[in-house]
C-alpha cells in the first residue's frame, strides 16, 4: 500500500486549508464555430485561516477559440502540429496558451502552445504521446497565471504571505506578492507574475492572519465545463482538486479520478487546516473508495476549492470531472 508521507514536504514552509465563503455568477454565453467562451463566468471567496492550506482554483481562462483539426502531423523535431482551417489568426497570438482536446485519449489534456502561424499551431508533446489525430475538436485558452488568478494580491501580507507550487520533480517553490509594483515574485525577488497555474493543480496559501481570497477577480474567471486531465507522478505529492466552484462542496467519488488510481495501492489523502496534519487516507478497492477501516468513503465531502493529494507509484493521468450545469 502507498500512503502519502509528509517527509516529502520537508522544505515546505507552514501551511493551512479553508472553505467556500460566498459565491457570486454572472450568466456569460457567446459562441461561434471558431471561437467560444466557457457558458459561466463570475467568482467565489474562500476563507482561508492562518497557517497553511491546499487549494485548487475551480476557474480557467476564456475558450479563445475552438475548432476542429484538419490535419495532425509531427514536426521535423517530432512535436505535433495541428493545423485548422482558416482559423483567422496571425502569427504568435498564443505566448501563454494552451491547447486541449475534446476527444480521444487526450481529451482534457492542456498542451502548451509552443508557438503558431496563421493555421497551425506546434504544441509541446507528439501526436502518438496525446493521441491527437485529424478532425479532432480542440479548445484554446490562456494558461492560469499567479497573476491571473490573483491579480491584487488576495489580500495576501506583501512579502510575507506565501503561494506555493509543487513541480513534477517534487521541487517546491514560494511566491510573494510584490506590492510596490503589484507583481508576484519568487524568493530572488525574480518577476513570478507569469507563473503558470495548470488546469487542476493544486496550490498552498501560508499566511500570517485569517483572510478571504477572492478567485475570479482577474482574467482566470471561467468555469470549465470540459473534462480536465493531469498527470500524476509518482512518489511527487500531487495537489489537485474538483474544478468546480458551483457547490459547497464536492465528494471524492465526484472527482472523477477513481478509476485511474490502482487498487489499494494508490492513495487519496486530506489535510488539516493550519497545521496540514493529514485527515483521512483513502484507497480504491476497484470500485469505490475505502478509508482506514475500510467503510465505503464515496460520499466523504470536500469543500469547495480544496485541494487534496493523490499519491501514486508509477507516473499516470488523471481525469477530474467536468462541472455539471443545470439549465
Amino acid at each position: 500500500m502507498n500512503v502519502f508521507s509528509f517527509d516529502r514536504l520537508a522544505a515546505a514552509p507552514l501551511w493551512r486549508a479553508a472553505l467556500v465563503a460566498a459565491m457570486g455568477w454572472l450568466p456569460f454565453s457567446t459562441a461561434t464555430t471558431q471561437a467560444a467562451n466557457s457558458s459561466i463566468v463570475g467568482f467565489y471567496n474562500v476563507t482561508v485561516p492562518v497557517g497553511n492550506s491546499a487549494w485548487v482554483s475551480g476557474l480557467v481562462g476564456a475558450d479563445v477559440y475552438q475548432g476542429t483539426a484538419a490535419s495532425v502531423t509531427a514536426d521535423v523535431d517530432g512535436k505535433a502540429l495541428v493545423t485548422f482551417t482558416l482559423p483567422g489568426w496571425s502569427g504568435g497570438d498564443f505566448p501563454l496558451h494552451y491547447a486541449e482536446p475534446q476527444s480521444g485519449s487526450g481529451t482534457g489534456l492542456a498542451l502548451d502552445i509552443l508557438s503558431n502561424t496563421t493555421d497551425t499551431l506546434k504544441l509541446n508533446t507528439t501526436p502518438a504521446a496525446a493521441g491527437l489525430t485529424n478532425g479532432m475538436v480542440f479548445i484554446i485558452r490562456k494558461h492560469a497565471t499567479l497573476r491571473g488568478l490573483l491579480p491584487d494580491g488576495g489580500g495576501f501580507q506583501p512579502f510575507q504571505d506565501t503561494i506555493t507550487l509543487i513541480g513534477p520533480d517534487g521541487a517546491q517553490k514560494n511566491y510573494f506578492f510584490n506590492s510596490l509594483n503589484s507583481t508576484w515574485i519568487d524568493v530572488l525577488l525574480n518577476d513570478a507574475s507569469n507563473v503558470v497555474v495548470r488546469p487542476g493543480q493544486g496550490f498552498i496559501f501560508q499566511v500570517g492572519a485569517p483572510l478571504t481570497v477572492t478567485l475570479g477577480k482577474g482574467e482566470i474567471a471561467y468555469v470549465k465545463t470540459t473534462a480536465t486531465q493531469i498527470t500524476a507522478t509518482a512518489k511527487v505529492p500531487n495537489l489537485t482538486g474538483a474544478l468546480n466552484p458551483l457547490n459547497a462542496s464536492t465528494t471524492l467519488i465526484s472527482l472523477g479520478i477513481l478509476g485511474n488510481l490502482q487498487p489499494f495501492n494508490d492513495s487519496v489523502v486530506t489535510l488539516n487546516p493550519g497545521n496540514f496534519n493529514q485527515t483521512g487516507t483513502f484507497l480504491s478497492d476497484g470500485t469505490d473508495y475505502r478509508d482506514s477501516f475500510f467503510n465505503n468513503a464515496d460520499s466523504f465531502a470536500l469543500p469547495t476549492g480544496v485541494s487534496v493529494v493523490v499519491d501514486v507509484d508509477t507516473t499516470k493521468n488523471l481525469i477530474l470531472s467536468p462541472v455539471v450545469v443545470g439549465p
